[in-house]
């Protein structure tokens, strides 16, 4: 009984989630300018966080091990 009861919750959490994600998806489509903002928004994250990646292998390169110069 609590396992079907879990798989009952975890169920509508799941479609809960899928319908209120199809309605921002639809919303984002019906207006242009919000797509381009979200677009935008998402370039963004994703070119900070390769820059974030580029430096961290950077300053790997110039930290010394344990005290011990590479």
């Amino acid at each position: 009984m609590k396992d079907t009861g879990l798989y009952l919750i975890i169920a509508g959490v799941a479609v809960f989630t899928l319908v209120f994600i199809g309605k921002i998806f639809a919303f984002i489509a019906n207006n242009p300018i919000l797509g381009l903002a979200a677009l935008a928004i998402i370039g963004g994250i994703i070119l900070l966080l390769l820059n974030m990646i580029q430096e961290n292998k950077q300053s790997k390169k110039d930290e010394p091990f344990r005290g011990v110069d590479k």
